[in-house]
């Protein structure tokens, strides 16, 4: 899985559409229990996600870098694994 969303539930999202529209990959829905979140973060199986509610603190822990904006606010949308 290179790109997608987590979060808690995801059926009411519009994001796989709007991404796939947008761009040429494949953009997952992955929605995951907390105690999914967990092993799902330390696999690194992805190159970008986007984190919606309740897991935009949670996965906080799990990053190598965090951006100023992010941690002063104490919350993130974007992950990544590559460099941009």
């Amino acid at each position: 899985m290179r790109y997608g969303l987590i979060g808690e539930k995801l059926g009411h999202s519009f994001s796989k559409t709007i991404h796939e529209q947008l761009a040429d990959y494949t953009y997952d829905l992955i929605p995951l229990s907390r105690e999914e979140l967990n092993i799902f973060m330390k696999k690194k199986n992805f190159a970008a996600l986007n984190v919606t509610i309740p897991y935009k603190e949670t996965v906080i822990p799990y990053l190598e870098e965090i951006d100023p904006h992010a941690e002063a606010i104490g919350a993130v949308n974007t992950l990544s694994l590559i460099h941009i």
